[in-house]
């Protein structure tokens, strides 16, 4: 797993515990350049619909799969984070986004574009009692035809990434492009978690 002495982390306790919060020093969370022109083609980025996420940090899985849930991290089971999530985003041109998964939860997210940064948006959960996901999302790579790369600071100081894709999977190219990026903004190699859609039901 990749750690960060910034902010508080999901983790793994067993399968039988489900998921925990981890705490660890504070540290400021990481700062991310602003783009002379934005990186992703908004018009190419608007016709993706669904938007996979095959590829992730683990503690953003682990927040995603809370947030969906809507219950307490030791309550959620490894079998079902890995094999039911089957997440898939969808994002609006009004600022709402969707989070889906778990065959059939959806979580609302009101999303607001940051001013000083043309790749990068703060989403927050409508309506939830939890809202472990919400944050700052930057967007700091992307082919502008397959996969764009996203770092998020979240709400309390947690550095997380994921890729959003137009397929379920990516290729062995892709990945290593990914993990590279990855690596390159400071996260650990180790924490590289891939999604299956293969079960899925929906």
């Amino acid at each position: 797993m990749w750690y960060s002495a910034s902010f508080t982390l999901l983790c793994i306790a067993s399968v039988v515990q489900g998921l925990v919060f981890r705490g660890s020093n504070d540290q400021p969370c990481f700062n991310i350049s602003t783009p002379e022109t934005p990186i992703l083609d908004a018009k190419w980025a608007s016709s993706i619909d669904p938007i996979y996420y095959p590829v992730m940090s683990t503690v953003h899985l682990y927040r995603a799969a809370v947030d969906l849930l809507q219950k307490d991290p030791k309550d959620v089971r490894l079998s079902t984070v890995y094999y039911d999530a089957c997440i898939k985003w969808h994002m609006y041109g009004n600022g709402t986004t969707f989070l889906k998964g778990f065959n059939g939860l959806t979580r609302e997210y009101a999303r607001t574009p940051l001013k000083d940064n043309p790749d990068g948006f703060t989403y927050v959960g409508v309506g939830g009692v939890q809202d472990v996901f919400a944050g700052t999302l930057h967007i700091t790579l992307t082919d502008n035809k397959t996969f764009f790369f996203t770092v998020t600071c979240m709400k309390n100081a947690g550095m997380t990434w994921g890729v959003g894709s137009t397929t379920p999977t990516l290729t062995e190219e892709t990945k290593k492009i990914v993990l590279d990026h990855a690596v390159s903004l400071g996260f650990n190699r180790e924490d590289f978690t891939e999604l299956k859609y293969d079960t899925c039901k929906n």
